[in-house]
């Protein structure tokens, strides 16, 4: 996880199984596809996986899919596609660790049966983009340069994988991500709309889960003095360390643009001040000299040198409040005799947490199970390509979506942005984000009129707009936690909500599948669903 962690600091950072569907075997271009069976479990929805080449690149650029097939007939209407982010990271890592049918089982590669899979919810695509990805391939030297690439080759890929599976073109898309896929994601939709005169489309939503879909310092140094704070308990950070990051807020101006952003509705949009962090773009690399690396590494444990790592860092830019966080607490856990670890993507974490990326990269560096998912000759797999990470974050960065993409597609396309944050990430706090979806504006409006403080239960997403059957609304009464301690809060205005998920990291479906599951049932799908 440690390659991925960094994006910011580079980039801005069961339904029963006895009915079975066998629409994709219509069509016999698809059958080279199909997956008989996988190695470790049975009873699989019917699945298809390979490669398919990106239309227009280079020999040797394909992009790697995995296709499931709804297993309910009543949301049979949906395609759920989803995306990891990294940049560079495969999306077998959000199917096997909370949203697709099957998991590991503990700190092993045996595979077990996920109740909660979404593909009792839609069809549900895993795609790893861009080329290179996990399962993909690339021709040498890497072909990728920026996100604009991306955008395009997976637009035309997409298209192409059209003609193998011509039933799926007229669903209702939902697309899906975490992290960078806050940037992929509205790039790549804005994309299949100028596609679609040809091949016309559906795309019904877009979901953003602790994404970098904002204004990078907004979502990142603006927000983090504030963060510490109120997760202080739990990260054991002493008054006098909080009380140099609270002088920071106020000496850069954080505080202002907080207390704006906490207006309900905004009154007008707010400048983040300066160029904090340099957008978060870390001066220290691999190819620098020795020294400033030295230079670089303080490691700070005292108020003055966390004071210093923030305003007078050779390696930082200006008001380095998150750059120094990370290091204050990275170092704070390596000197520690009882928590010994820190993990940005989830603060609850420590020494004894799991961590699926090796397990995945056992898994599906299998023979077996390459040859039955039509990839025999790719050879050790891993869930997170460096190369990718560091070619397109070296690139130019993106424009925010929060500026002009998120907008035109709710506003001018009538698509649907949900937007969620688990509460342990700091990587990408939830704070920022509510700042930057405050600053944002759509539909003749800027921002919610009102806080994103309505709660939300295990199994209802939606209270008051989702139409439970009896049996769900039965079931989440009968569990006296579910009825009498919410799973987080939302807010719904316009074409957008905005739902943060208590006691859950970077992911999460990790922490909270049965959570993540009604959400989309609820929130993503309920309206297309019929």
């Amino acid at each position: 996880m440690n390659i991925p962690a960094f994006l910011y600091f580079f980039n801005l950072l069961w339904a029963s199984p006895s009915i079975v569907f066998t629409r994709g075997l219509d069509y016999p271009q698809a059958a080279p596809f199909k997956v008989e069976s996988l190695p470790g479990i049975s009873s699989l929805p019917p699945s298809w996986a390979g490669r398919i080449p990106v239309p227009g690149a280079k020999k040797g650029n394909k992009i790697f899919f995995w296709l499931f097939e709804s297993e309910k007939p009543v949301y049979d209407d949906n395609l759920i596609i989803w995306f990891n982010g990294g940049p560079g990271c495969s999306s077998l890592i959000g199917l096997a660790t909370g949203n697709g049918p099957f998991s590991f089982d503990g700190n092993s590669t045996n595979l077990v049966r996920n109740p909660h899979s979404w593909t009792q919810l839609g069809n549900v695509l895993y795609v790893d983009q861009p080329v290179g990805t996990g399962l993909s391939t690339a021709s040498v030297p890497y072909p990728v340069r920026d996100n604009g690439q991306v955008t395009t080759d997976f637009a035309a890929w997409l298209i192409g994988f059209f003609e193998y599976f011509p039933h799926l073109q007229s669903k209702k898309i939902h697309l899906m991500g975490e992290s960078y896929a806050g940037i992929y994601i509205p790039y790549i939709t804005s994309q299949l709309l100028k596609s679609n005169t040809s091949v016309p489309l559906n795309i019904a939503s877009i979901s953003l889960g602790d994404g970098s879909w904002g204004n990078g310092a907004a979502m990142s140094s603006v927000a983090t003095g504030r963060y510490l704070r109120s997760q202080s308990a739990l990260l054991g950070i002493p008054e006098d360390i909080l009380s140099v990051f609270s002088e920071a807020d106020e000496s850069c101006g954080f505080n202002k643009v907080l207390a704006k952003s906490a207006a309900y509705p905004p009154q007008k949009k707010f400048h983040i001040p300066g160029n904090p962090e340099y957008f978060n773009l870390k001066r220290r690399r691999r190819d620098l000299t020795n020294a400033l690396n030295a230079a670089c590494d303080i490691g700070p444990t005292t108020p003055e040198e966390v004071r210093t790592s923030i305003f007078n860092s050779t390696c930082y830019g200006p008001c380095a409040t998150f750059s120094t966080a990370m290091d204050y607490l990275t170092t704070k856990a390596e000197d520690s005799s009882t928590r010994g670890c820190y993990d940005v993507y989830d603060i609850s974490h420590d020494c004894s947490s799991i961590s699926a990326l090796p397990l995945l990269a056992e898994y599906f560096s299998r023979a077996d199970v390459q040859t039955v998912l039509h990839v025999h000759d790719n050879g050790p797999y891993s869930a997170c390509n460096s190369t990718i990470l560091a070619t397109l974050l070296a690139a130019e960065s993106p424009v925010p979506p929060e500026y002009f993409l998120l907008p035109s597609l709710i506003t001018q396309h009538n698509i649907s942005l949900h937007l969620y944050s688990g509460e342990w990430d700091m990587l990408i706090n939830h704070l920022g984000a509510e700042l930057s979806l405050q600053n944002m504006t759509w539909r003749g409006a800027q921002g919610l009129s009102k806080p994103p403080s309505q709660p939300f239960y295990a199994d209802n997403a939606a209270p008051d707009k989702t139409k439970l059957s009896k049996s769900a609304h039965s079931s989440a009464l009968s569990a006296a936690s579910d009825s009498t301690k919410a799973a987080g809060t939302w807010a719904e205005e316009r074409g957008v909500s905005y739902h943060l998920f208590r006691g859950a990291g970077h992911s999460v479906f990790i922490n909270k599948p049965r959570e993540m599951f009604s959400y989309v049932r609820d929130v993503v799908v309920s309206a297309k669903s019929g």
